[in-house]
């Protein structure tokens, strides 16, 4: 089956993906979304315990796609950031916080688990008269007579003007592409879950700065919040392997019984860690955005955010090639966005790897540097500040969508 030549083929219907194929839909470009596992309904979406936070500005990207009402029940505000360093013996921790209220905010944004994020964004997706949605795979594509022609392992062939490689870190779009990645392997895994705990949360986010990876207890609607447990991959294994009730006990025991008692809502589920960058985000008649082009450890809760800051980016950049006549695939309009992104990527990207091998290493020089930095920033209010919004508010390449302004 031939379709006829489209504005946008997108490869992949995760977050990033359905996100943006749902913004240029709104802007009346027509898209193709491609992916061989939609999700299931929202209404009958599990819970699981992947979650995402989302920081203000881009929660501004996902109200633009217009599925906020539906999600708002199912998340929770994170209006304090809490840090205690535990890499020393449990008797000498250190604590920082940092509250929202003090950079004159009602949250920094929201902690809205990621099943039901996919669920709604499809469901906007598919309600988007221009926006069709392929259950298939891509097999292969080529660019040749300024159009992309690909075909789909269902037998469909499209015809587009771009093709956006949305399909993770193992992309086929990249690959196709012919662009290469650095990547850096970490001796650790993650574990996520949800809990039930007995006290409450307060809507404060605390991240445990221990040996060998971070321990993240993020807030959710009532006494409930996900984890994201970093280990080295050995002792992640070991974790895995335990009793529930086994599980639960080691879990309150290193979150030092900070929510109570606990008990598990989800399985724990595992995955190992690495940094991944690509080492261009676009070729003729192609651009990556997401975990195809950067993956990183979940310190510091970063992934989502810097993709949604790519898809507004190519978005603004597409829409307003439009607008002006231009053929949004060509060289000119793809280096728009690449110039545009280049420096975010490039210092998130670097930042988190660094803040990870910090916080994981072994090292006592580093760990007493570390240490000395939050108790520098509990004191000096100004540095504290600085800190909160560099690290919490990012400005960098903040467009018009992150701002909450229209498309």
């Amino acid at each position: 089956m031939t379709s006829k030549q489209i504005d946008i083929l997108v490869i992949g219907g995760g977050a990033a993906g359905l996100t943006l194929s749902v913004l240029l839909g709104q802007a009346g470009l027509s898209v193709h979304v491609v992916d061989p596992a939609p999700p299931k309904p929202l209404k009958d979406t599990p819970a699981s315990g992947r979650t995402v936070a989302l920081m203000n500005d881009s929660m501004n990207i996902i109200k633009a796609a217009g599925v906020w009402e539906a999600l708002a029940e199912r998340s929770a505000p994170l209006q304090t950031m809490r840090i205690i360093d535990i890499s020393r013996p449990v008797h000498d921790p250190v604590r920082l916080e940092f509250p929202a209220s003090d950079l004159g905010f009602e949250q920094f944004g929201y902690n809205i688990p990621g099943g039901y994020l996919r669920a709604a964004l499809y469901e906007a997706a598919q309600a988007q008269e221009n926006i069709t949605i392929h259950k298939a795979a891509l097999e292969s594509y080529v660019v040749e007579d300024g159009r992309v022609s690909a075909r789909l392992d269902n037998g469909t062939d499209v015809e587009a003007r771009l093709i956006v490689g949305a399909d993770g870190r193992a992309s086929k779009v990249r690959e196709t592409a012919g662009i290469g990645t650095a990547k850096r392997e970490y001796d650790q895994s993650a574990i996520t879950c949800l809990i039930n705990h007995s006290h409450a949360h307060e809507n404060v986010s605390t991240e445990f700065h221990k040996q060998d990876g971070p321990l993240a207890i993020v807030p959710l609607p009532g006494n409930q919040s996900s984890v994201v447990w970093v280990e080295t991959r050995a002792r992640a294994e070991e974790l895995m392997g335990l009793k529930p009730s086994d599980f639960e006990s080691a879990l309150q025991e290193k979150m030092q019984d900070l929510l109570g008692g606990l008990t598990l809502e989800t399985p724990p589920e595992s995955w190992p860690l690495c940094c991944i960058k690509s080492k261009a985000l676009i070729a003729p008649r192609t651009a990556l955005i997401a975990e195809t082009a950067h993956v990183m450890s979940p310190i510091t809760a970063q992934g989502l955010n810097l993709s949604l800051r790519d898809v507004a980016a190519l978005a603004e950049t597409l829409v307003d090639g439009a607008r002006l006549g231009l053929d949004i695939g060509s060289a000119g309009v793809l280096n728009r966005y690449a110039k545009r992104r280049r420096l975010d990527i490039e210092t998130r990207v670097f930042g988190v790897d660094s803040i990870n091998r910090a916080v994981s290493s072994h090292s006592k020089t580093l760990k007493t540097a570390r240490r000395a930095g939050l108790k520098f920033l509990e004191k000096v209010a100004p540095a504290k500040y600085l800190a909160m919004q560099t690290g919490l508010t990012p400005h960098m390449d903040q467009g018009r969508l992150a701002k909450g302004d229209a498309l």
